[in-house]
């Protein structure tokens, strides 16, 4: 990876997100920073869920290398994917990428979820 951009918050898109889940070279992690009951109900295959506020605690020490973070909200202008790129940055993070649409845009894009399909279907 390119150091000049260590410490560069990048954006992506769903299909974006959609090919590097089939080709995922650089190494990333999908960071799922909604709220748990949201996660269960359904997420972007593979991807963790991380409360914004427990960023540092739960931040396993791989994720603070050299490998892309892809941090994942509601929808668009999330303001707890900016919360939590910000605190990736602090805890030693070098290559974050903010997935814009969130969620809603994944979904729209009749992209597939992972999750709980009882509480999906509920």
């Amino acid at each position: 990876m390119d150091p000049h951009f260590d410490g560069v918050l990048f954006k992506t898109y769903a299909d974006e997100l959609h090919r590097r889940l089939r080709f995922p070279f650089p190494p990333f992690h999908v960071l799922d920073v909604r709220p748990r009951d949201d996660y269960e109900r359904g997420h972007v295959p593979g991807a963790a869920s991380i409360a914004p506020e427990r960023l540092a605690a739960s931040l396993p020490e791989e994720l603070s290398g050299r490998v892309e973070l892809i941090v994942v909200g509601s929808g668009p202008d999330d303001p707890a994917v900016r919360a939590a790129s910000l605190a990736l940055m602090r805890h030693g993070a070098h290559r974050i990428v903010e997935f814009t649409g969130g969620m809603f845009e994944w979904e729209l894009a009749g992209f597939p979820t992972e999750g709980d399909e009882t509480q999906a279907a509920a």
